[in-house]
């Protein structure tokens, strides 16, 4: 009985290891239904949108361009060699094989292999995109208030611990 237990024991990490490279596997199949790794252009478009928007907002002049370019050139080098689908895939699998099961991936599968799925994965970027817009905006409208607030919090954080 005792040798049987063991053996039990003994093989779990191997059919644990087995369920976890099927579970990988499924999400592997997901990133390509989902096309995650044409993120990355995205994502590398974004950074440079918001390095054109740094130019504007520093408010570079004619004089200042090549000291500009020369950061940004080092910038867009350093995403080019760090924001890739090879360096941000491992935690990609990670994060969708710790939140959802077997089932749900091939549910997920199943959906945005669909003609409705793939519509809404096109649909999705911009979606998301104006989101992110309008949550700026709304941030901004309250901004003045929170500062307020914290001021008014550090004094009389400040004035509590002078007793």
């Amino acid at each position: 009985m005792k040798k049987l237990i063991m053996v039990v024991l003994l093989m779990m990490p191997f059919h644990l290891s087995a369920v976890e490279a099927t579970k990988n596997e499924i999400v592997k199949e997901l990133v390509v239904v989902m096309d995650m790794d044409s993120m990355m252009d995205s994502m590398r478009q974004h950074i440079e949108n918001s390095m054109l928007n740094v130019q504007q907002q520093l408010n570079v002049t004619e004089s200042e361009k090549p000291l500009f370019e020369e950061y940004y050139k080092n910038v867009n080098k350093l995403v080019l060699e760090e924001v890739t689908w090879e360096k941000f895939e491992p935690y990609i699998i990670s994060i969708y094989s710790n939140h959802f099961s077997e089932e749900e991936l091939k549910g997920m599968i199943d959906f945005y292999s669909s003609d409705v799925g793939q519509s809404i994965l096109k649909k999705m970027p911009v979606v998301m995109q104006e989101s992110m817009l309008m949550s700026q905006s709304m941030l901004q409208r309250i901004l003045p208030q929170m500062q307020t607030l914290t001021a008014a919090f550090e004094s009389e954080l400040k004035a509590h611990r002078n007793k």
